[in-house]
């Protein structure tokens, strides 16, 4: 019986979950963390492929590679500077997580995803920004990029 493949997308997905940010607003909330697709509620989050080249470098052994991804949020939005302060708060605090993260070496866990992948790092690579916003609510994102080690 073959084993089931993981996209790698999803254990990043796993990854950000343990993220105390992501689970605190889950649990307050009750917040969706959707892949490739943010609803339309007043709390949400979503990841999301981000097109780019895969391939950084080339080596005899393998190739290192980078899938860049976008971490979307759907949040309360208002004309009060409160409420978008928090907003841009949030986003600043993930920065700073997933960049400790990175320092420490604690990388999503791609043993499931196949081929032999191994996480070399992750960063930040555009901080968080509303991209809409309507009726009370804002779709904001912050892109991400993941490298990984995969052999030939």
């Amino acid at each position: 019986m073959s084993e089931t493949v993981k996209p790698t997308i999803a254990a990043l997905r796993a990854w950000l979950k343990t993220c105390p940010l992501i689970a605190d607003e889950q649990e307050a909330t009750g917040a969706a963390f959707r892949i490739a697709g943010l609803e339309e509620e007043s709390t949400a989050f979503s990841i999301e492929d981000s097109p780019g080249d895969p391939i950084i470098t080339e080596y005899i052994s393998g190739w290192e590679m980078a899938k860049n991804y976008l971490f979307l949020s759907r949040g309360e939005y208002s004309e009060m500077d409160s409420v978008n302060i928090q907003n841009s708060g949030f986003f600043e605090q993930l920065t700073e997580w997933v960049m400790q993260q990175d320092a420490r070496h604690n990388l999503p866990d791609l043993s499931a995803c196949g081929g032999g992948k191994t996480p070399t790092g992750i960063a930040v690579t555009n901080s968080g920004y509303i991209v809409t916003n309507s009726a009370g609510s804002c779709k904001m994102q912050l892109q991400m990029r993941l490298t990984y080690y995969m052999p030939k």
